[in-house]
């Protein structure tokens, strides 16, 4: 960014006895002197602030002009910054008198996201895509030169406002997202400071819902019965799939019969292949074979299952909770969460289901242990109830 000193020139003093307020710069060493089209008394002006005096609307309008100024001048640096082109003292002139010359931070964003694409996974990528969209619906035209703190405060607010109406967890992974490319923004050197510094971004424990036993084999019944419409039914099939093998969504969609080896089930994680690029080894049960059948018998090669959206599924498995009686806001990571509740419940093996869910560190999986409250209840009586005191 250059250093941008605002001036007054007190050498030439018009008839009404105001003088012209300037911002002065430099470009590869070349003095460039622009009139700020404010007049002042010299009095009015704070030579060492650079700005007019006083609290009065006239005083406010002025300096509101001198800094829309230097931010037009700032904004035409980050442009050629950002897209690596050499700035002149007569390319400067002629970009300064074009009124399209500010840069849109989402407009970088979005080059940005392009530009990782293949770096990070699909569903990140489609992640940060949809949330770039929604951020620019909801604070169009965001221009480098505007983007503050305060910023940060009116996105979050927008946010939980109709028509977005986004929870405080959805709130935070936006704010996550939009952290990242002012980061990259940071380190480009197109803003001089990070807004993020000041307002930090308030981190919520995710809302995890599993089922019990009881409404799985509420759902398994249904899916034996056949009762469901055929849209719904394939979308329980590979929920119920999940529910027998800890299974991502995002692994789901990407599971194929190759992956059958004898009895077992080899992933590499799409989550977590860019990382750790371990592969989960998942012995198949009964209901997995029964699935299996159902879905790809005698087949050998090939993608399993035609899963929907991931909106759309979520919104179906909506339906067929209403549909089985259970009451709970069930999305497709549910099955996930199912699978590890239920196993630790009747095992107590920490260290296997931490293999089984692809875990790196034992503390992801320990976000299970507290879900399992039940059995520790019955435990303790079990072992404590029959002793009279």
């Amino acid at each position: 960014m250059p250093k941008i000193s605002v001036c007054i020139r007190d050498d030439y003093v018009k008839k009404d006895g105001t003088c012209a307020i300037n911002a002065v710069f430099y470009i590869n060493r070349q003095r460039l002197v622009l009139p700020c089209g404010v007049t002042v008394n010299p009095e009015q002006f704070d030579k060492k602030k650079g700005r007019v005096k006083g609290s009065s609307s006239e005083a406010k309008d002025a300096n509101l002009i001198i800094n829309r100024v230097k931010a037009r001048i700032n904004d035409i640096f980050v442009r050629y910054r950002l897209e690596n082109r050499a700035l002149t003292r007569n390319i400067f002139i002629k970009e300064f008198t074009n009124s399209n010359t500010y840069v849109d931070f989402w407009d970088f964003f979005a080059k940005e996201i392009e530009q990782r694409k293949g770096a990070i996974a699909e569903n990140t990528y489609r992640a940060q895509a949809s949330t770039l969209k929604k951020l620019r619906e909801v604070l169009p035209g965001l221009k480098f030169v505007e983007f503050n703190d305060e910023t940060l405060r009116d996105i979050k607010k927008r946010l939980a406002q109709k028509p977005w109406l986004n929870s405080p967890n959805t709130i935070s992974k936006n704010m996550i997202t939009l952290k990242t490319y002012v980061s990259i923004a940071v380190r480009k050197k197109l803003m001089d400071e990070n807004p993020f510094r000041i307002e930090k971004i308030k981190r919520f424990k995710p809302n995890q819902v599993w089922l019990t036993e009881n409404e799985l084999h509420r759902l398994i019944e249904v899916y034996k019965r056949n009762e469901l419409p055929p849209n719904l039914n394939a979308v329980l099939q590979y929920f119920l799939f999940a529910a027998f093998t800890g299974m991502r969504l995002s692994d789901i969609k990407a599971f194929t019969m190759d992956q059958v080896k004898g009895a077992f089930i080899l992933i590499n994680p799409v989550k977590t292949k860019r990382t750790s690029n371990e592969i989960v080894t998942i012995p198949i049960t009964r209901p997995i074979k029964r699935i299996l059948n159902d879905v790809a018998k005698n087949r050998l090669h090939g993608r399993v299952f035609s899963c929907f959206a991931d909106a759309v599924t979520n919104r179906m498995l909506k339906r067929i909770a209403a549909h089985c009686s259970i009451n709970k806001e069930i999305t497709f990571h549910s099955a996930r969460h199912t699978f590890a509740t239920i196993f630790l419940e009747k095992t107590d093996d920490l260290a296997t289901l931490q293999k089984l869910l692809g875990h790196s560190d034992i503390k992801q999986t320990m976000v299970y242990v507290h879900l399992t409250e039940r059995k520790k209840v019955a435990q303790m009586k079990r072992c404590w109830d029959d002793i009279q005191i």
